[in-house]
Parts: C-alpha cells; structure tokens; sequence
C-alpha cells in the first residue's frame, strides 16, 4: 500500500443525545511515513476486508456533491466540508454515535478514497495538537472498535468503466442508514450482475482441495443456495463452506478487482446455471446436470441434440407402451 494523504477528525457524540454534537476538525494531514499511521490504516484495511460489504455508486447528493474533483481530491478542505455536513446529520439522530473519521487517499492495485468511523473507547484517546493529533498517540486509535466504512474506487470512478465503484459495510441497524446517507449512494440492487459474478468464479477461482472436478464446485454453490429459503448467498458463508475459510472468496474477488456484492439474492433462473440446463421447445422438454453435456452423453452435432442412454431409451419406449395399454 502507498498511502498517500491521511486526516483524522473527531465528531463528539453520545447516543441518545440529540442537537448537541461537536466536531474537532483537524487543520493538518497527518505524517503518512510515521510507522503509527501505517499501521493504523493497514489494520482498518484488513478489518474492512473481513466485514460483508455491499457495492453500490454515488447518487446525485452526498460526497458527489461535496467533492469538486475526485481526479484531483484537496483531503483537508474535502475532509472538513463532509465532517460538517455529518454533523448536520446526525445532531437529530438519538441513537447516532460520535467517534473517529478517518479520511484516507491511498493506492494498493488500484487509487482509493477511504472513510472509516472508530468508536470512542478509553483506548482511543488521541490527543489534540496544534490542529491536528499528537503522533506518538495515535497508536491509541482503538481499529477493534471500528463501526462503519466506505471505500472509493477512484480509479473506477474516473474511468468508463460500468463497475460499482463503492463498497461499504452492510449495515444490520437503521442506525448505520445515515452514514450510508451522508456517503449518498444509489442502492439499487443488480442481482443478476451478482449471480453473473458468482458464476464466473467458480469457473476460475481454485479448487478445494481434494477436488478435481470444477463441476463439484458448482454444484456446492447450487447446494447451498437451494438450502437457504430465502436464496441469500453470503460470500464469507459461502466461502467457509467450500473452503472451510470465510476469507478466501473475499480475498479472491478483491485480488481481482471483481464487482460483486457481499451478499445478494439469486433467483431460480440464475441459480440453475451453476447446475443444470434446461430449454423447452415446441413442448419438448430437456433439462440435465452440466456434467452430462459431453460427448458420452448428451452432445450436440450437426444442429441436433444426440443422447447416449440406453436407459432413457428403454424407459420412453416403457411410457409409450403403457400409454398404448391404456
């Protein structure tokens, strides 16, 4: 990681309280070569990678309106107009919280904009100075109480690229809907782009161990969704039920630079790619396991459908004859 601007600002806030927050805004960017400040952006890094994220884009207000330039961002004055407009939100939200911001500019493969909220603990007491914090404190900033996040692909965002180019926790509270106001984003689902993703890795990600045939993947996949009534695929879920490693998925998709929810619905069109095919035609139906279509069973030669099975045969003839005897 090359960090490439950092501010941190306090908003000071108890839950219940309303029309009493206060804000420390921070004049200065903080040391990026200092070991402390290093550590604590690696540390929110790891821990947001570890959270289930949903991916969404900008809607026409929040940072969209806040930021001039995201070629080109000024992290101070940025940092400060966005702290006031948070402010703003959550002076009359009784259960809103205060706590850290942390404003971070850095590049790992690809240019992020990074905002993540560290709760208050008697850990984390940094201590104010000449506008900005006290360097030698800042290893106080307590990263195991971090509450909400966002991170913005730049690189995306600035390119023609159709991918989302936000990822930020997925809330379980409505208490978390503000910060995801204040981030402004449009939170119309694309599950079928999900599915679409999810299929793809499992054409490319590795194999469990011990297993060799990719087809097995898939139809875990398909096995685990059809289990679940509500057909919700949790990538970290999903992930330690193949790999036996919550991580392993997440780190794959964020290794390749994948845009996929950390948790989407598939419906029972998508879902059946990962396992069966089936078409209906003229009121000839067909449907069958992936794996059968191969040049021993079902294959497909000069614009027909060729089954090999003697069986099936033998058990249409059976149908035929009985609707006869009847």
């Amino acid at each position: 990681m090359i960090l490439k601007s950092i501010i941190i600002h306090q908003i000071k806030k108890e839950a219940g309280a309303t029309n009493n927050t206060e804000v420390y805004k921070t004049t200065s960017v903080l040391d990026k070569n200092n070991t402390s400040v290093k550590k604590i952006i690696n540390s929110l890094e790891e821990s947001f990678s570890k959270k289930t994220l949903k991916r969404a884009k900008f809607s026409e207000d929040g940072f969209k309106n806040k930021i001039n330039n995201f070629n080109n961002i000024n992290i101070i004055d940025s940092s400060s107009t966005l702290i006031d407009d948070l402010q703003a939100r959550i002076n009359g939200i009784p259960q809103a919280k205060g706590g850290y911001l942390v404003f971070a500019e850095y590049t790992t493969n690809q240019d992020f904009l990074a905002v993540f909220l560290v709760r208050n603990t008697d850990g984390s007491k940094l201590t104010a100075s000449a506008g900005s914090w006290d360097l030698d404190t800042t290893q106080y900033l307590d990263v195991e109480h971090f509450a909400m996040g966002a991170k913005i692909n730049l690189t995306i965002l600035n390119s023609q690229s159709s991918d989302r180019y936000i990822s930020l926790i997925k809330g379980n509270t409505d208490i978390s809907g503000y910060f995801e106001a204040w981030i402004g984003i449009d939170d119309a689902k694309q599950e079928n782009k999900d599915a679409k993703a999810l299929y793809n890795i499992s054409t490319n990600i590795n194999l469990p161990e011990g297993m060799t045939d990719r087809d097995n993947l898939k139809k875990m996949i398909f096995d685990y969704v059809k289990g679940r009534s509500d057909k919700i695929v949790n990538l970290h879920e999903l992930s330690q039920y193949i790999y036996n490693d919550r991580d392993y998925i997440s780190n794959y998709c964020q290794n390749n630079e994948i845009d996929i929810d950390g948790e989407f619905k598939i419906n029972n069109s998508n879902l059946k790619r990962f396992y069966t095919i089936s078409a209906t035609v003229n009121g000839i139906a067909l449907s069958a396991p992936r794996s059968s279509f191969n040049e021993d069973m079902i294959s497909f030669i000069d614009g027909k459908v060729i089954i090999n099975s003697a069986e099936l045969v033998q058990r249409l003839q059976e149908e035929m004859n009985s609707s006869i005897d009847e």
